[in-house]
């Protein structure tokens, strides 16, 4: 079973969505609970440019690569 951390990510936390084309996307909003079963739902920044590009994923589908700070992650 896969346990969540206590407190969500930050915003700017670098991630991956996982089974994505994505390779990295920026945390622009923990938007709250909202998924089935009290799953977290993040608004994510996927694209700067040309146009910025935002979509919403549960926790389970991200992959921290960096904290808010643009450090590396590190085991929670």
């Amino acid at each position: 079973m896969l346990t969540l951390p206590v407190v969500p990510l930050k915003d700017g936390t670098v991630v991956k969505i996982l089974n994505s084309g994505y390779h990295r996307a920026v945390i622009a909003e923990y938007r709250g609970p909202l998924g089935p079963k009290g799953a977290r739902v993040y608004r994510v920044l996927v694209q700067k440019k040309p146009r910025r590009t935002y979509i919403e994923v549960l926790e389970d589908q991200l992959e921290v690569l960096g904290d808010a700070e643009g450090l590396p992650a590190t085991e929670r």
